[in-house]
């Protein structure tokens, strides 16, 4: 004879979306990283200030990355000659240009970090 078994599966809706908030903020403090590092080659340098200042001025898990130099909005939308010395890929709009290169891995790892896949 065979027995009954009966199976329980309770679901909290709370505790899933907290451990699902915890996934993705490490998605995102992993992405925030990714993108300060992978925009650096890019970012015109002279002294460093400019680059650094998007260290300086991002709060890491925030989802927004924030160069904080005065000159900044600048250098990242008008066409200067930038100096290739220090990083010979540096460019206006390096973000923009990171996230062409790179775009692909920052789903990728988002994704698998955040649980997503």
């Amino acid at each position: 004879m065979a027995s009954l078994i009966t199976p329980k599966v309770t679901f909290s809706p709370v505790a899933t979306a907290a451990r699902l908030g915890v996934s993705r903020k490490r998605a995102q403090m992993w992405l925030d990283n990714e993108v300060l590092k992978d925009s650096t080659p890019y970012v015109p340098r002279l002294s460093g200030e400019l680059e650094h200042s998007g260290v300086d001025g991002t709060v890491i898990g925030s989802g927004e990355i924030i160069y904080n130099k005065a000159y900044s909005k600048r250098q990242y939308y008008l066409d200067f000659v930038h100096s290739k010395q220090s990083h010979p890929l540096a460019c206006r709009e390096w973000f923009e240009v990171a996230k062409a290169v790179c775009k692909a891995k920052w789903l990728r790892g988002a994704k698998l970090i955040g649980g997503g896949g």
